[in-house]
């Protein structure tokens, strides 16, 4: 009896671990919500931008054997109680709108919730995220999420880890310390993009459970809490991109738990401390863009684990130390345009899983070592800008058979003359060799079908124009010597996106069907070559150009209309040339257009009404050295009217990207205003980026009052005009000022005292006008001389002999004759302005992206920047 009932007991066990796993785990409240979640969104690809994306939600099923949603992909329930506790759509092509509504808040029990890498069109998270109360894991980055953070997160006391970033999210201060304040679970905190504005509390530095911070691209401010790089369990601290964010690196110990150290584009300062040797589990260190001086420490070369190392933009001197050979782990080095002095060590060649070196912008010494050529994994190679020793044989780099980049420049170099075996060399992706000598387009070039990007600028490669073939997309071969007519052919390059020909000396017209090609075409620069005939009037209405350089040929004919097509210009310059032509007024359709340069040509005519308030983004406008008539107009310059930014350059720059062979290519133009003063005595430059030139014209008539509205001017040229009347007092109030020429003219009065408020000047001249009574003193007029104020026969004081009072001063026929009509160039003026604007300091930035590099979840960009040097060759029309 005693067995039966043993027996029955146990059959009944078993009966209910039947009964208790065949019952469906889901609730029905849950698997309803879910699916009423489900159809709130679309489907669409572009909503996800991770390449193993998936829509999850389509294999949820409503009916049938799949009903059960703990089943579902992207979901779990907990096994006793069956509610969802796990709901994972990320990278799932969700597209909609996250709603109050939604009855995603309904599912209470969840502990997990990742809806990243999804597209919310620009939702607010609902304040309803609040009554989640069991969740321990919330990512909502990249999910096209916008506007304030809402305060009920912070009521999360559960929460492990937060995951906000890469969204158009903002933090206000006061609620970022309230985070730190109620949020004491976390461990891990990424709000990399949201804008918080903020100083990092100091109560940060007692979040002892944190091990992951993430905080890049913030808007933080302030002195960094130093207590934060002892938190005992942090393995990642992320600050980068936050510029006013300000501090030194502590002496560190050695029981650190740091993996990954990113300062990068920060305001730290100081030395690296020969202490950082104790971080002995570092993989990633990055204190790139930053401010931190003296030499880079010995003692990275105990940090064997590491993988990257990016040093790049910060002031250290010294040598490249040798220890850095031990770094055998090494994939990333990058210690460039720091001041780094030496040679590279030949135990580089220890690093042979180095993908990517990037030592350009030193003052690096000596041969480039041939032990380099051993780095059999080498990507990317970027060396240009040193002093390295010459010549330099280029078979060096056939040996590196992964290299994809390689950048190069003032290096002699030499090409094997015996034929090789073209098969075996490396399949470049980025080619730059400038300034190194060649006088003909290297053959190995021939062969190479997955070139992106080429620049062999500043050379001395004669004959033909080579035609390039796909898949080149970026093709510089400026300042060379190239001749002849550019061939028809060249519009069968259709996968240009950049060409770059200025400074050659081709000559002939602009082939017909170039201007077709701007329908793929972002910059296009032939300046400075022989090119003569008409620019035709053949821009296509699709139009991408951003910049259109054809400054210095023989241009004639009108500025074609059809540019106006090109919506996205930036750029034109169309100086130095024969155009004859009124004032383009129609050019105010060009939205985007930043710098204007038309000097030097036969415009004539009065400036139409269009320039008062038209132009809403131009900094840079020259229409110096015409046939100009008329009174200067009304000026209301949108961006001359606001203040520059001191963070402003003089930098027009233009960003294009093509996909190649699988890696990304990144093209960067820029494109600088160069203003020169030549006077008898002095030569300087100036990096200006607001500048207005109508000089040698003749307008008539008073400078117009509404100059004072362009409060963000630099320069301001009206010289070799005839304009009459006194100079405005409130040119005082333009305190940007640093040149102001305004010779030559008929200008009478005296010069305003107001004018010693513009302490920025750097450049004034006033000579030969008809000014009378005492020249300013103080400020920056203690520092002119003579030729600033000569040919004014009543002006007196310092710097001129002339005392106040004495009424004996006569002028002579010579000083007279300066600013006649019909002279030459060399006796027009004493004071020469060339606005090079836009084309001769152009510069090329070409990036490559190889793979991904995930440093808390951002991808790695290499950036390769090749700079240009001016090159001095006006050249009249």
């Amino acid at each position: 009896m005693k067995f039966i009932l043993n027996l029955l007991s146990l059959l009944l066990f078993t009966a209910s671990l039947c009964s208790t796993y065949s019952r469906p785990l889901c609730h029905d409240n849950e698997r309803i919500a879910l699916l009423q979640f489900k159809l709130s969104f679309s489907i669409n690809k572009s909503a996800s931008s991770y390449p193993y994306a998936y829509p999850k939600t389509e294999f949820w099923k409503s009916t049938g054997n799949r009903s059960d949603c703990c089943s579902w992909v992207g979901i779990k329930c907990d096994k006793e109680s069956g509610h969802v506790t796990t709901l994972d759509l990320s990278s799932s092509y969700l597209y909609g709108f996250i709603t109050s509504n939604s009855t995603i808040f309904e599912l209470i029990h969840l502990q997990t919730l990742n809806l990243a890498g999804n597209h919310f069109r620009y939702s607010i998270i609902p304040s309803e995220i609040g009554r989640l109360s069991n969740l321990r894991h919330l990512n909502f980055s990249m999910s096209v999420l916008f506007g304030e953070v809402p305060l009920e997160i912070f009521n999360l006391q559960e929460l492990i880890s937060l995951d906000l970033s890469n969204n158009a999210l903002r933090m206000r201060g006061p609620n970022f310390k309230a985070l730190s304040q109620s949020l004491i679970a976390l461990e891990m905190i990424y709000l990399t993009g949201v804008n918080i504005s903020s100083p990092i509390p100091e109560i940060f530095a007692n979040l002892s459970s944190l091990t992951h911070i993430a905080l890049e691209d913030c808007g933080l401010h302030d002195t960094f809490p130093k207590g934060i790089f002892f938190l005992p369990n942090l393995q990642l601290l992320n600050v980068g991109g936050n510029k006013n964010l300000v501090g030194n690196l502590p002496e560190f110990h050695n029981d650190s738990k740091l993996e990954k150290l990113l300062l990068g584009s920060t305001g730290f300062s100081g030395n690296v401390p020969a202490s950082i040797g104790n971080l002995g589990l570092l993989t990633e260190l990055d204190f790139s863009g930053s401010s931190f001086t003296g030499s880079v420490p010995y003692s990275l070369g105990k940090l064997t684990k590491l993988t990257i190392i990016d040093f790049s933009y910060n002031d250290f001197e010294g040598q490249i130390p040798n220890s850095l050979a031990n770094l055998t782990q090494l994939e990333h080095l990058s210690i460039a345009s720091c001041h780094l002095t030496g040679e590279i060590p030949s135990a580089i060649a220890n690093l042979t899983k180095l993908t990517v070196l990037r030592l350009y912008r030193n003052m690096l010494q000596g041969l480039i070592p041939s032990s380099i050529s051993q780095l059999e994994n080498l990507n990317v190679l970027s060396l240009w800008g040193n002093n390295f020793a010459s010549p330099l044989e280029f078979n060096l780099f056939f040996k590196l058979k992964q290299l994809q980049v390689l950048l190069l420049s003032d290096v002699d170099l030499i090409f094997p003359k015996a034929k090789h075996d073209n098969h075996s060399d490396p399949q470049l992706v980025s080619l730059g060799l400038k300034g190194c000598n060649l006088t003909q387009f290297p053959d190995f070039l021939h062969n190479q079908t997955r070139l992106g990007a080429l620049t062999l600028s500043y050379n001395l490669i004669q004959g033909p124009l080579p035609i390039p073939s796909p898949p080149l997309s970026f093709y510089d071969l400026s300042h060379n010597a190239l001749s002849g007519e550019i061939p028809t052919s060249i519009c069968n390059a259709t996968s240009l996106a950049a060409m770059d020909l200025e400074d050659n000396k081709l000559s002939g017209r602009i082939p017909p069907c170039l201007f077709k090609l701007s329908k793929t075409l972002s910059v296009l620069s032939l300046a400075q070559n022989n090119l003569q005939g008409t620019i035709l009037d053949a821009f296509t209405s699709k139009c991408t150009l951003g910049v259109v350089n054809l400054r210095g040929n023989w241009l004639q004919g009108k500025v074609p209309r059809s540019i106006t097509n090109c919506s996205s210009l930036k750029v034109l310059n169309l100086g130095y040339n024969l155009i004859n032509d009124t004032f383009p007024s129609w050019l105010v359709a060009l939205p985007a257009l930043q710098a204007l340069a038309l000097g030097s040509n036969s415009l004539h005519g009065a400036l139409p009404l269009e320039l008062e308030s038209g132009f809403p983004n131009l900094h840079f406008l020259d229409l110096s050295d015409n046939k100009l008539t008329g009174t200067l107009p009304f000026l209301n310059l949108h961006a001359m009217v606001a203040e520059s930014d001191e963070s402003q350059s003089s930098d027009v720059v233009l960003h294009t990207a093509r996909t190649i062979s699988g890696l990304i290519v990144q093209y960067t133009y820029c494109y600088s205003i160069e203003t020169m003063y030549k006077g008898r005595k002095t030569s300087m430059e100036l990096n200006i980026f607001t500048s207005l030139d109508f000089s040698n014209n003749k307008f008539v008539g008073k400078i117009p009052d509404s100059i004072v509205n362009l409060v963000g001017l630099q320069a301001l040229n009206l010289s070799h005009n005839h304009l009459t009347g006194s100079i405005p007092q409130s040119l005082g109030d333009l305190s940007k000022l640093e040149v102001l020429d305004l010779s030559c003219n008929l200008l009478s009065r005296e010069i305003p005292q107001q004018l010693k408020n513009l302490t920025f000047l750097v450049i004034f001249n006033v000579s030969y006008n008809h000014l009378t009574g005492p020249i300013p003193e103080g400020n920056q007029f203690n520092t002119f001389e003579n030729d600033s104020f000569e040919g004014n026969l009543g002006l007196c004081g310092s710097p001129l002999l002339m005392k106040c009072g004495n009424s004996k001063v006569q002028s002579s026929p010579q000083q007279q004759s300066h600013c006649h009509d019909g002279e030459d160039e060399e006796s027009l003026t004493l004071v020469d302005w060339i606005i090079i604007s836009m084309g001769y300091i152009s510069g090329v930035v070409v990036g490559v992206i190889l793979g991904r590099i995930f440093t808390d979840q951002k991808h790695e960009w290499f950036i390769e920047t090749f700079g240009r040097r001016p090159h001095h060759n006006r050249r009249r029309a």
